[in-house]
């Protein structure tokens, strides 16, 4: 079975679109925690710890922006 890096938080999914192409993207505010696991059982334990997203790294096909704030947590 196949295991991914998992990131939880809050996080913003989209699209955006420059000229005719258009691309999925996601905003990291923050990462609550990391986990290595089954694809199939994020949902579930998404739910169950009470984050408000995720991220599978080696799923998601797109651009990763993180957040002032996220940048600014980092040097405090």
């Amino acid at each position: 079975m196949k295991h991914t890096m998992v990131w939880f938080g809050h996080m913003t999914h989209g699209t955006f679109r420059i000229g005719e192409d258009e691309n999925p993207i996601v905003i990291v505010n923050s990462i609550d925690e990391k986990a290595i696991m089954n694809p199939d059982d994020v949902e579930e334990y998404m739910e169950s710890q009470g984050f408000d997203s995720y991220l599978a790294l080696d799923e998601f096909q797109g651009d990763i922006v993180f957040s002032q704030t996220f940048l600014k947590g980092l040097t405090e």
